[in-house]
């Protein structure tokens, strides 16, 4: 067997001061600088012939036309396969639009092959393994305040020969955030604040990607949102599909959906809360420089929804403000990009957009009873199509089926997925 390698990079991509902040509408007057950096964070694994790179943006989102320029940029520096190509943003609502070239001195794609060459010429010969861990108590269920959270921590380590950490890859299902609408500095929220402590834990060098889960439906349950919970007030969920401790109608509400007030604070919380799973997780991982065979496959599933299902009866209609940050595209939605990277017993399932805490876990449950010891469903890859709800979430009405139904998302979007992914999961399996 050939010896795997493996090498990390990062890359400063903080907007400029003044450039418009993405996630919330409202916030035109631009950024007023920044909290802290955002940095696109690289890890490339040679096996063989073959070379993989996978990216961690500090960004709210990255659109189809950013993928696209990314890997003809890294296709052009490093002769990398487009396929073997994946990357993902932390989601991050105190970050720059993707779109707009003026937040950056140079091309955006420039600077990020920047992060991947450097992983590039530190490639070594490497140790791999990987696990799972839970975080309870930080996240919380935005759309059913009664219904489960995916708790799921996995983490993939990765050493240099000697068994000294040279990073990790780190995946948890919850929004950044933390830092609202009412925040106009620039921030890489919570799983910013979770990287560095990682990294810094880790020691000099390391590098800590992390991958947001199925986050869809999850939001962050940090000291500001605990308070607002135990007061005398009516909540209500985010889309107001449910309501507890009162009636839909009352005039003091707590909606889940309101982030004002966040602080960083609140971020340096949840963050240290990550870290310490995350190196738990890590310190029981046993790493071997022959972790099993590494492929990967990249497939095309159709998002939009079909003539024959029917309109929901709770369909809801995103404000304008936020319509313009996201026209409908339609015909460019009928082919959309679902990556697998597998490693060993270690899988990657990649989504372009916001999945339901629910389809992680049920994804990951069909492919543990496959054999797959380690399973991580990445969401905002490669692409956004916003929301990419459950099947029964479309009926159920609120904010995030409100935008699929918008976009013309079908309601089978979860099921297509599965069937597209789960024969290729079964001849792959360990």
């Amino acid at each position: 067997m050939a010896t795997l390698k493996a090498g990390f990079g990062r890359a400063d991509i903080t907007p400029h001061k003044g450039g418009r902040l993405v996630g919330y509408g409202g916030r035109d007057e631009g950024n007023t600088g920044a909290n802290d950096p955002l940095l696109a964070r690289a890890l490339v694994i040679e096996a063989g012939r073959d070379r993989y790179a996978l990216l961690s943006l500090e960004l709210c989102y990255v659109n189809d036309e950013t993928v696209k320029s990314i890997r003809q940029a890294l296709g052009q520096r490093f002769d990398l396969v487009a396929e073997h190509v994946h990357m993902a943003t932390t989601h991050t609502h105190g970050g720059p639009d993707d779109r707009m070239s003026d937040n950056w001195d140079r091309p955006l794609a420039e600077i990020v092959g920047d992060a991947v060459g450097a992983a590039i010429a530190s490639l070594q010969p490497c140790r791999l393994g990987s696990g799972s861990g839970f975080l309870y108590g930080y996240s919380i269920n935005r759309r059913w305040l009664d219904r489960p959270v995916d708790p799921a921590v996995a983490v993939i380590r990765i050493d240099d020969a000697q068994g000294r950490p040279l990073g990790v890859i780190a995946n948890y299902a919850c929004h950044a955030v933390v830092m609202g609408y009412d925040n106009l500095r620039v921030t890489g929220d919570w799983p910013g604040y979770a990287a560095r402590y990682i990294e810094e834990d880790l020691g000099p060098g390391a590098t800590c990607l992390f991958f947001q889960g199925g986050a869809g439906d999850i939001n962050p349950l940090v000291e500001g949102v605990r308070q607002q919970l135990q007061g005398e007030r009516t909540v209500r969920a985010i889309g107001e599909v449910s309501t507890y401790y009162g009636s839909a109608d009352d005039a003091d509400v707590y909606n889940v959906g309101d982030r004002g007030g966040g602080t960083f604070q609140e971020c340096e919380e949840l963050g240290r809360a990550f870290r310490d799973e995350v190196l738990r997780v890590s310190r029981r991982i046993a790493t071997t420089g022959s972790p099993g065979p590494v492929w990967a496959e990249s497939l095309r599933v159709d998002a939009l929804k079909g003539s024959d299902e029917p309109v929901p009866v709770k369909a809801y209609t995103p404000p304008y403000q936020l319509l313009a940050e996201r026209p409908m595209e339609g015909e460019r939605f009928r082919s959309v990009e679902i990556a697998l990277l597998g490693i060993g017993d270690t899988v990657l399932i990649t989504e372009p957009g916001e999945v339901f805490s629910e389809t992680a876990v049920r994804f990951r449950a069909g492919a543990q009873l496959m054999g797959y010891r380690t399973v991580m469903l990445v969401s905002y890859a490669n692409d956004w199509l916003l929301y990419l709800p459950e099947f029964d979430a479309f009926d159920e009405g609120g904010y995030e089926p409100g935008w699929a139904v918008t976009l013309q998302i079908s309601r089978r979007f979860q099921e297509r997925v599965w069937n597209l992914i789960e024969p290729r999961l079964r001849s792959r399996a360990p």
